[in-house]
């Protein structure tokens, strides 16, 4: 790929566009011009053949895309369109081949009304002040009501287009991209007479206008990428998260409406938090754009609040009157929308210094408990310690009384115990005489003494005979006597 014919490509492009206020993509896609820089056509069949390339664009822009191609190739002889000097048009062909040379005859003239007639489209003659030339003007009806003036005769204009021919009649004519005013007093005029119309509609009542919502994440951001506004904006815009989608749109000329309204329409597509539209100072002159009725008509579709941040000499730019907010410079829309953001880190850092110094009391509060309750329980612990002392000294008093008394109770058995033996050696020695004395009884009135005596124990059918009554004649008795028995039969009983 031919990088150098790619570049040229590419600005070409942009000064069609600019020219046509039109898209990129309409003149050329980027795809296209990358294979024109990739095959390098040097005729018309050659750049035919390229996809995206049809005869309508070719007549329209194929003279200046070979010219460029030609350039990087540093050929000397340009290859001409048509293969033949003498080739024979149709009327319609040669007016398309005209006009394709035309188009590169794009500029802005300066000229005074002379007559308009809007009928579907825009047809109007612009007169040279000086001489009296004439120019005929022709304007599609949408790129006329974005300009957002209404025209009269005798109204000094700037216009910015290009030539053509008209093919239904052959006329001349310059085809119309954009209308500005000249002069302070017409723009002032315009101004003046739209802030009523505006105001009138209510669009400057605050009732109508939508809040900035407090803590914004995604902000919009149109403005242009030049220049210092931008760089003011970032670098004054907290550093609080934002998610900022940029779109990139001329904010002074003639061409800065279409830009500004394409970016509006990108964010009703694509809404955001809040969208802010921000330019450094400037006249009335400068700032025309701003003061467009198509354009402000466009920003009230924007379903998000919209901050603007417009500088201005004198005249407040009638799109900040019908912003739903707005700021004197972009460091002033920064502040508007860090606005919540700092309240809520002071209000953070207020709560964090109370909760800081109400823990600080806590916790010297819950010391001071400590403590109180370190000295309680040391003093209980003394207390404590202080019984125990008084329960062991206690306990050893018990103990040692409990010693005292069991070594005399010890000391009362023991005499209780001598007392007891003593007792009982007498009553045994008492025991032993009475023994004595009864063994000598039982001795002295033993039977068997009374035997050895010469008495004697008789038994019948093995009783002892104690009585005359217990026997009977005949009964056969036994006489026990010292050494033996003798037995007997009574014969006869002798009653006393």
């Amino acid at each position: 790929m031919n990088q150098e014919a790619l570049t040229k490509l590419k600005s070409w492009r942009q000064k069609r566009a600019d020219l046509e206020m039109c898209e990129l993509y309409r003149v050329f896609q980027n795809k296209t011009l990358e294979a024109m820089a990739t095959l390098l056509p040097k005729t018309k069949d050659e750049l035919l053949a390229i996809k995206g390339i049809r005869e309508k664009k070719f007549q329209k822009y194929g003279k200046d895309v070979l010219l460029i191609i030609n350039e990087c190739l540093g050929s000397e002889s340009f290859v001409e369109v048509s293969s033949k000097e003498d080739k024979i048009y149709s009327v319609s062909s040669y007016l398309d081949d005209v006009n394709s040379r035309l188009s590169d005859t794009g500029a802005r003239i300066k000229g005074e009304v002379s007559s308009f007639n809007l009928k579907g489209q825009l047809y109007f003659s612009l007169k040279d002040k000086n001489d009296g030339s004439v120019l005929d003007c022709f304007m599609w009806m949408n790129d006329y009501k974005m300009c957002g003036i209404e025209i009269e005769e005798g109204m000094e204009l700037t216009i910015q287009g290009f030539s053509e021919i008209y093919k239904p009649n052959g006329r001349f004519t310059f085809r119309t991209s954009t209308i500005e005013l000249v002069g302070e007093g017409a723009l002032k005029k315009a101004y003046d007479e739209l802030k009523k119309k505006l105001k009138d509609e209510g669009l400057f009542e605050d009732s109508r206008k939508k809040l900035i919502p407090d803590y914004p994440q995604s902000i919009g951001l149109i403005t242009s990428r030049d220049g210092a506004v931008i760089n003011d904006f970032l670098n004054n815009i907290g550093r609080f998260g934002y998610k900022i989608t940029f779109v990139d749109s001329r904010v002074e000329g003639i061409m800065a409406v279409k830009d500004l309204i394409s970016a509006l329409k990108y964010f009703q597509k694509n809404p955001v938090d809040v969208l802010v539209i921000i330019r450094g100072g400037g006249s009335l002159e400068s700032l025309q754009a701003f003061n467009n009725e198509t354009l402000i008509r466009e920003m009230l579709k924007i379903p998000v609040p919209v901050l603007c941040g417009i500088g201005h000499d004198k005249d407040i730019p009638l799109i900040s009157f019908v912003a739903d907010k707005t700021a004197s410079t972009p460091t002033a829309v920064t502040q508007v929308l860090n606005n919540s953001w700092e309240k809520a880190t002071y209000k953070i850092d207020y709560y964090l210094q109370n909760m800081y110094m109400h823990f600080r009391e806590m916790m010297q509060i819950e010391k001071d408990k400590l403590e109180k309750a370190t000295n309680q329980i040391k003093d209980f612990y003394s207390f404590i310690i202080g019984k125990f002392l008084q329960y062991e000294q206690s306990i050893k008093d018990f103990i040692l009384n409990v010693g005292h008394t069991i070594r005399h109770e010890k000391y009362k058995v023991q005499k209780i115990e001598e007392l007891i033996i003593d007792k009982f050696k007498d009553k045994l020695i008492q025991a032993n005489n009475n023994l004595t004395s009864i063994e000598k009884n039982i001795n002295q009135n033993s039977p068997e003494r009374q035997l050895k005596l010469g008495y004697s124990i008789i038994t019948v059918d093995g009783k002892v005979v104690r009585s005359v009554n217990q026997i009977k004649e005949g009964d056969v008795i036994i006489g026990k006597i010292n050494d033996g028995e003798i037995e007997s039969s009574v014969k006869k009983i002798i009653n006393k």
